[in-house]
């Protein structure tokens, strides 16, 4: 399979050469940089190309790229697996010594699994201290150009070697008219929400140009401020974990009390080199397996499951504690060994694509799409795609939801801040399956356009243009 993979490769370095007529299309959005190119899908014969060399935001259109080194060097079988450790003397439950839980970035652990976990090693009293181990990750938890604002959402929540809960919490804001906002969290969460917010209507709002706002402050403190509109229904408030040791620390000792076992000593962080020390193993849980973790990045574009993938595969590759800097630098060094695959001078600074810094070539992602199309061990991923007006991110976008359309296209979405990204695959009419790169960046429009669009008087031009090349790409099996 090795030398069809390096012929789809060297197919794409004359990319710059192809052209394309364009008198059906409708025009791309003013001022904006975009970037197409139509392939087949077997053959990776380029059959229409628009910029395919420019540096883009790839945006979560770059999960395809984590996704793809993960399944070359992983596999589809392997799983995080969550480890107990004891050390000193353990007789008939009665631990003279310290317990360790050895967490390793697995974004789907949950206290509950936690707590079995523990009930699992058979120990009921520890005279010693519970230690939370986080050495399978160093560094920042976050990459690189993130939105600083962004940080109290749960869409960013650290990264961290400790995931419970995706490290995040939901709450709500009740603000009805005339009334002090009041916000609100389960009381089971070990987190403090206040709120100083003024409830106005809409035209008090743009006057004063008054937004809903969050402080953070440790230990997991959150104050909402500024002021928001009147709803009958509570706002759904999403809070990212800011302390992820105070979390940790929180629901283990929860976990512990669930699990019947009694802590003499008290509950530490610690980033502990197992090899190097006298620890034996009492229990362990597994995650799903690569294929369901991979299915929630691609269908529903998870950044938490993309970027803990990511500094997995620095800490597999390079047999280190796994950073969003070896993370990246590993990506490309498994592209390059398993796919021939060179990414040349593409930006990586995360997973998931949602970093600002990112930057891709609609031929990195094309290229991409032709080892998934064409890689035995990567084909799999291909059945993980959203399905236009069926699953995941395609199920409700507006450009895909012509019933003509309905089935025909599986692709990853990318978008944040002024880019609306697509990548993926098509059948077109005529019988033929393509693959599909289109990039949308540096949009906006006008303050007057986005009144008339809100007030229903014409569409977003990035949509307009998505849903004509996609139709053009499907019913004509070309774009002209």
């Amino acid at each position: 399979m090795r030398s069809t993979i390096v012929g789809l490769t060297a197919l794409l370095l004359g990319l710059g050469t192809a052209h394309m007529a364009q008198a059906a299309l409708s025009p791309a959005p003013d001022n904006a940089q975009v970037a197409w190119i139509l392939a087949d899908a077997k053959t990776g014969n380029i059959e229409a190309s628009h910029n395919g060399e420019l540096l883009l935001k790839p945006a979560s259109t770059q999960k395809l790229v984590t996704t793809l080194a993960g399944a070359l060097a992983l596999g589809p079988d392997w799983r995080y697996q969550t480890q107990v450790y004891y050390r000193g003397q353990l007789n008939e439950g009665h631990l003279v010594g310290d317990l360790l839980v050895d967490f390793v970035g697995d974004p789907t652990l949950k206290r509950e699994q936690l707590r079995d976990l523990l009930k699992r090693s058979g120990v009921t009293h520890i005279s010693g201290n519970l230690l939370l181990n986080q050495a399978r990750f160093s560094g920042y938890d976050r990459g690189n150009g993130g939105s600083w604002n962004d940080l109290s959402l749960c869409y960013t929540a650290p990264v961290s070697a400790l995931i419970l809960d995706r490290n995040c919490v939901q709450g709500a804001l009740y603000a009805n008219a005339g009334q002090a906002a009041r916000a609100t969290v389960p009381a089971h969460q070990p987190v403090k929400v206040s709120a100083e917010v003024e409830v106005v209507n809409s035209t008090e709002q743009k006057r004063s140009f008054c937004s809903l706002d969050v402080e953070m402050t440790p230990p997991n403190q959150y104050r909402l401020l500024g002021c928001i509109g009147p709803r009958k229904e509570p706002w759904p408030l999403r809070f990212a974990i800011q302390d992820v040791s105070a979390w940790g620390q929180d629901l283990s000792r929860w976990a512990l009390g669930q699990a019947g076992i009694r802590l003499s000593g008290t509950i530490k962080d610690s980033r502990i080199h197992l090899a190097e020390q006298d620890w034996q193993p009492l229990a362990s849980h597994q995650s799903p397996p690569l294929t369901e973790l991979t299915r929630v990045i691609l269908e529903q574009s998870d950044n938490l499951y993309a970027d803990s993938l990511l500094r997995t595969l620095g800490a597999e590759h390079f047999q280190q504690a796994g950073s969003f800097a070896n993370g990246t630098q590993a990506v490309r060094e498994i592209l390059l060994k398993e796919a021939n695959l060179n990414l040349g001078p593409s930006w990586l600074a995360d997973g998931s694509g949602l970093s600002a810094h990112n930057l891709l070539r609609a031929q990195d992602l094309l290229a991409v799409l032709l080892v998934i199309a064409n890689e035995p061990r990567a084909q799999w991923l291909k059945d993980l795609l959203p399905v236009s007006g069926e699953s995941g991110t395609l199920l409700y976008r507006k450009s895909v939801q012509d019933p003509s359309l309905k089935g025909k296209i599986q692709a990853k979405t990318g978008t944040i801040a002024h880019v609306q990204n697509l990548a993926g695959f098509l059948d077109a009419d005529n019988g033929q399956q393509k693959v599909f790169v289109l990039l949308q960046n540096a949009l906006s429009i006008s303050p007057q356009h986005e009144k008339d669009i809100a007030a229903g008087i014409g569409e977003w031009p990035a949509r307009r243009f998505e849903r004509d090349w996609l139709s053009s790409a499907v019913h004509q099996g070309v774009i002209k």
